[in-house]
């Protein structure tokens, strides 16, 4: 089978809603109606709307940009503006992690141990070298530009046709996650007291990362882990139309996933379950494109 063949051919529509945004209206507006079922004070349910409004907002004027902008222009602003909505739900979900589950943590951690005692390995023992701890750091840091970077390479490799397929699989697996860690409340294990923890260097690279999940994130772990199922479903999307560039994002991926859980980012479930996500969303975005 040709790479041409793997995914088939939906070039980005012009006149009515694509994939992407549909995807992204209706999640940001689930979670709104998701604030009016829990027990959220009104400035979280504010908070939640808001959020909502402007990913709606943003979505529309993009849909009727072509009226100010050249039909070209319009198209391609639709192509991106996913991107940089994605988060939104993702700031959204904070408004639900009102305190952590410590059943959910021990449950988590407890897998942790039993999965490191399988493989033979004993975190708080085992000393990640500098040269590993920067490269794994950098892979973790590596998820933030990899989805536009995966969807420039469609472009310029002249298979902009794939952009739906591509934000059919990346958004369904990403926000799956996120649907999933509305009924999961937990810290990550690098802030759980007790928890046993690599040697990990303190890299400039791993500051770095601190710094930005401390000022950006919602202080809680997705599980499963948005970050690992996101550049996972990239890949295998790239890996289907440009096999070797596939390979490359494959390869970060699986690094990715290696580095939440070495850094104490993610534990060791969310991972596995984020790769499971991300396979089984990809199946069946082929089996209903084809």
């Amino acid at each position: 089978m040709r790479s041409d063949d793997f995914t088939p051919k939906h070039p980005p529509s012009t006149d009515s809603l694509r994939i992407a945004e549909c995807i992204q209206l209706v999640f940001v507006c689930l979670l709104v109606l998701a604030s009016r079922l829990r027990p959220l004070n009104r400035t979280r349910r504010l908070r939640v709307a808001l959020l909502a409004f402007v990913a709606i907002a943003l979505i529309a004027a993009a849909r009727f940009s072509a009226h100010w902008i050249s039909p070209l222009a319009s198209s391609i602003l639709r192509d991106w503006l996913p991107a940089a909505l994605m988060l939104v739900p993702y700031w959204q979900l904070g408004q639900f992690f009102t305190e952590p589950d410590p059943a959910t943590e021990a449950c988590l951690a407890q897998f942790d141990r039993i999965f490191f005692r399988w493989l033979g390995v004993q975190p708080a023992r085992t000393r990640i070298g500098i040269s590993l701890a920067m490269y794994l750091e950098l892979a973790y840091v590596m998820d933030y530009p990899l989805i536009p970077l995966a969807l420039l390479v469609l472009y310029t490799t002249g298979l902009r046709s794939r952009v739906n397929f591509f934000w059919l699989v990346v958004l369904s697996a990403t926000y799956v996650c996120f649907a999933l860690t509305l009924f999961i409340r937990a810290s990550p294990p690098r802030i759980l007291p007790g928890y046993k923890k690599f040697q990990i260097p303190p890299t400039p690279v791993r500051r770095l990362n601190r710094g930005i999940l401390d000022h950006a994130s919602i202080q809680a772990i997705t599980c499963p882990s948005a970050h690992v199922a996101s550049s996972l479903a990239a890949a295998l999307v790239l890996l289907g139309v440009q096999p070797w560039v596939g390979l490359i994002l494959l390869w970060v991926a699986l690094s990715i996933g290696i580095g939440t859980i070495v850094g104490g980012y993610h534990y060791v479930a969310d991972v596995l379950l984020a790769a499971a996500v991300a396979l089984l969303i990809f199946a069946a975005s082929l089996c209903m494109y084809q």
